[in-house]
């Protein structure tokens, strides 16, 4: 198709239009479709335009960061990502992409572990659960809603693990919450929640170990994106009976998995890059996120005033968060 057919097209499909936008945005195609590059005589014989016009185009494709010219031959290619950062074909950081992006990963805890498994983010002033897995007939935590205020996130793992490495939401939850007591295990005051926080970077995971409801336990982790900030949470509930008897291998599988999702999206992005730092060494949100080992298990010291939750007894030592 010519180029003016190619406008008249567009003109008689979409009403009226910028024609320097839509040219900019064949000459984007073109290069899209060019693996090898392009040169501005080359473009320009494709878009039925002047040479001059075809460079015009092609810097400005340079200039906002989709394109760049390759020194050693002249010609113009695509960039490997657009300006926003996430490869061609991807979705970025909005709730839509950060679902489909850990879709895969949130099916691997359900997988690995056959509890309901949650995937969250922060959004605003609260957590958000974008999306579920799990079988019909798995018990619900009840009262736990898909979007989690923050005067319940002192006592739920999936908030932990955000508010851990995320410090607008920390500072969020200890201005709003009123660090409710909801069970006899709901750890209460700020310097009880701000010394779990520090254990969920040490460690890499939460846990809510009957905080929120009377027999449900939760594990979570948190996912970072490629720029090493937290992105989301991977989560999952058991009973509390199951945590008394598994809390070792559940741990290591949300972990592990989430560890993984991190390391696969920064790939993604940035695939020259080694290996950075460990989830555990982020609290400043810097450095980039890197495949976790399993988390072993030890006794956790308890701030002063702070309550103690009975120790599991499937494991040798005893997570107290």
């Amino acid at each position: 198709m010519s180029s003016r057919h190619h406008d008249e097209h567009v003109a008689a499909t979409t009403g009226r239009y910028l024609k320097t936008g839509s040219e900019t945005l064949r000459a984007l195609q073109l290069l899209g479709s060019s693996p090898d590059g392009l040169a501005p005589d080359e473009l320009a014989g494709r878009l039925g335009k002047s040479k001059s016009t075809a460079r015009y185009l092609l810097n400005t494709l340079c200039q906002e960061g989709y394109a760049f010219r390759d020194g050693s031959s002249g010609v113009y290619r695509l960039a490997e990502a657009p300006p926003w950062g996430c490869p061609w074909g991807h979705r970025g950081n909005d709730a839509d992409g950060v679902a489909a992006q850990l879709s895969d990963a949130l099916t691997e805890v359900y997988r690995r572990t056959r509890q309901r498994a949650y995937l969250a983010r922060v959004e605003d002033d609260r957590v958000v659960v974008l999306d579920i897995r799990g079988r019909q007939g798995l018990p619900k935590i009840p009262g736990l809603a898909e979007s989690i205020p923050a005067e319940q996130a002192h006592a739920l793992a999936v908030s932990k693990a955000l508010a851990a490495l995320s410090t607008g939401y920390r500072d969020t939850v200890e201005h709003e919450g009123t660090f409710e007591q909801f069970t006899h295990a709901t750890v209460t005051g700020r310097h009880a929640f701000d010394h779990e926080l520090e254990l969920v970077r040490q460690s890499g995971f939460a846990l809510d170990r009957e905080e929120f409801a009377e027999g449900f336990c939760c594990i979570a982790s948190p996912v970072l994106n490629p720029d090493g900030q937290v992105a989301a949470s991977l989560a999952l509930s058991v009973p509390a009976r199951r945590f008394e008897t598994d809390c070792i291998p559940l741990i290591n599988d949300v972990v592990e998995v989430a560890a993984a999702a991190s390391e696969q999206w920064r790939r993604s992005v940035h695939p020259d890059t080694g290996n950075g730092a460990r989830t555990g060494d982020l609290a400043a949100g810097d450095g980039d996120p890197t495949r976790v080992a399993p988390p072993t298990m030890f006794a956790r010291s308890r701030p002063p005033g702070s309550r103690e939750h009975a120790a599991p007894t499937g494991g040798t030592s005893k997570p107290d968060m």
